[in-house]
């Protein structure tokens, strides 16, 4: 019975482990799309650093 414990155990311990590994926390402040390009603003949860990529279509 100790088995599936140990089993289950290790694999919460990998599932918190693999969670918290380099997770990319940025949340989306501003998302435009025309026929003409788009601009995408994000800002990092974590460090407040902003984002911002511009795409034109030619």
């Amino acid at each position: 019975m100790k088995t599936p414990i140990k089993i289950a155990a290790l694999a919460l311990g990998s599932l918190a482990a693999f969670s918290s590994m380099s997770c990319n926390r940025k949340e989306k402040v501003l998302d435009i799309k025309t026929p003409g390009g788009s601009i995408e603003v994000e800002r990092d949860k974590k460090s407040g650093e902003v984002d911002i990529q511009v795409d034109e279509k030619k």
